[in-house]
């Protein structure tokens, strides 16, 4: 990589960190915004490096926001974790960039994190080029009960009574904290309807293992950052409960891509399709993945790849 640097950022009042990795200089900058809530984004770089390989054509900045990660270093960013505050967080990132690199950014958000890229698009579109949300969360009701639905549906079809059990225990919606949260992902994730193919199981394993082979976490990073998964989860879970970006959020003012996986389970493609018909933006394009989950961008990489070389050459949103 002719750029691969690591470095903190004071946003909000706390110290974050962002690993930006290219190869051009003239590239423009694409910011990327993880999913969770409380998943970090550095020790994705080198998976995403080499299965979608964007650094080629864009600037990447990979960012582990307030709570996350290796941020977790300043507790600072443990005392005010909500929606707005890390929409905050991430125009005053964009704004960094802005003036180190010239121009607008663009933005790819995963789940949660494109429902932050949106907020921070909708307060400052003068910094953001184009949004790219995958999965994103729209309908935080909707998207409980249909996981839910979904992974008690799937355990009985299947005779899973240990699913059964636990799904029965903390029963229907909403989960508000976060052992009823994870139970409820647990049993979505190992059927399917959050990677094709993966179990909660081995999403966890590759997540330790992702970040114990990064460069840019110590193991009391590592301890941190598992640790801190819960903690921002319990923060954000009653927000996130009664969240509907259709009255919340209902114009945006930068072209935005919606990539939505046809198999995805936790945020449904009916609300994805409703938010979308109500939704005000210069341009807006819905793209569906056809044999993706809630993770197009690691179940079919090439048709990723090509989509957001395709964004950055203005045939979809970007403007």
């Amino acid at each position: 990589m002719m750029i691969d640097t690591l470095e903190p950022i004071e946003l909000g009042g706390s110290t974050q960190w962002i690993r930006t990795r290219g190869q051009n200089q003239s590239n423009p900058v694409l910011l990327m915004i993880q999913q969770g809530p409380g998943l970090p984004m550095l020790n994705e770089a080198p998976h995403f490096g080499r299965t979608l390989g964007l650094e080629q054509e864009f600037t990447v900045v990979y960012w582990d926001q307030r709570g996350c990660g290796r941020s977790l270093r300043d507790s600072r960013g443990t005392s005010e974790i909500s929606l707005d505050r890390m929409a905050q967080d991430a125009v005053s990132l964009l704004e960094v960039l802005r003036d180190r690199w010239g121009g607008k950014c663009y933005v790819v958000g995963f789940s949660f994190g494109a429902t932050v890229g949106a907020r921070a698009g909708a307060l400052r579109p003068d910094l953001v080029r184009a949004l790219v949300a995958v999965g994103m969360d729209v309908d935080g009701e909707a998207a409980a009960n249909g996981a839910y639905d979904f992974a008690v549906q799937t355990a009985l079809t299947r005779g899973n009574k240990r699913a059964a059990r636990q799904l029965e225990a903390i029963g229907p919606p909403p989960h508000l904290t976060a052992k009823q949260f994870s139970t409820r992902v647990r049993w979505a994730s190992t059927f399917g309807g959050v990677t094709t193919g993966e179990t909660y199981g081995s999403i966890a394993r590759g997540l330790v293992a992702s970040l114990l082979r990064s460069p840019d976490y110590s193991l009391g990073d590592v301890v941190r950052t598992l640790r801190g998964v819960s903690a921002t989860q319990e923060a954000l879970l009653s927000e996130l409960a009664v969240m509907d970006l259709a009255q919340s959020l209902p114009r945006i003012g930068v072209p935005i891509v919606m990539v939505q996986g046809r198999l995805d389970q936790v945020a449904l493609g009916e609300a994805a399709q409703r938010y979308f018909d109500q939704l005000s933006a210069p341009s807006q394009q819905l793209i569906w993945f056809e044999h993706s989950a809630h993770t197009p961008q690691l179940e079919e990489t090439d048709l990723f790849r090509r989509l957001m070389v395709q964004v950055r050459a203005g045939e979809y949103a970007a403007k």
